[in-house]
């Protein structure tokens, strides 16, 4: 009797689960060292912002916080009125007393939040709705330049000491 040469159906060898379960695990291994080795190459964005920052022309303060609040500080605001005028000179009297010299006017002061980017961006959104970016970089770590999104004015940020 003649033997039939069909081909007999056969399942998954061992030596096959093993070469196709090493790929995948290969390829889990190596995309795990990409990320690391792109995460150690990021700026650690958070551990860079927060703190006091000054601004290198005019007399705002900017700080931010662990919890992604910030204040902008602002000693000499623009908005401010200018201070009432002395009244006209008057001989002084013994029994008056003094007037009170007019008291400075106090820092004014907002708050916000801001949203740090993996890239090093970092945005700032203020209470009042005004928007600022900035872009952290690892060649300046203590200084930053704040693009206002409105107007696209630049104010440049040193860390204070």
């Amino acid at each position: 009797m003649a033997r039939s040469t069909t081909p007999r159906k056969r399942g998954i060898s061992l030596l096959d689960a093993i070469i196709v379960i090493g790929g995948v695990l290969l390829i889990v291994v190596f995309n795990r060292m990409s990320i690391s080795k792109l995460q150690r190459s990021l700026p650690n964005v958070n551990s860079q912002i927060v703190g006091e920052w000054k601004a290198t022309r005019g007399s705002e303060r900017l700080i931010f916080r662990p919890d992604k609040t910030i204040s902008v500080i602002d000693p000499s605001p623009a908005d401010a009125p200018a201070p009432a005028s002395p009244p006209p000179a008057q001989t002084p009297n013994a029994a008056e007393p003094a007037a009170p010299a007019a008291a400075p006017a106090a820092p004014a002061e907002q708050s916000g939040k801001y949203q740090l980017a993996s890239t090093g961006s970092v945005y700032i959104q203020l209470d009042n709705g005004k928007k600022y970016v900035t872009t952290l970089k690892p060649e300046t770590p203590n200084r930053f330049d704040l693009i206002d999104n409105a107007t696209q004015g630049v104010s440049t940020f040193e860390r204070v000491p």
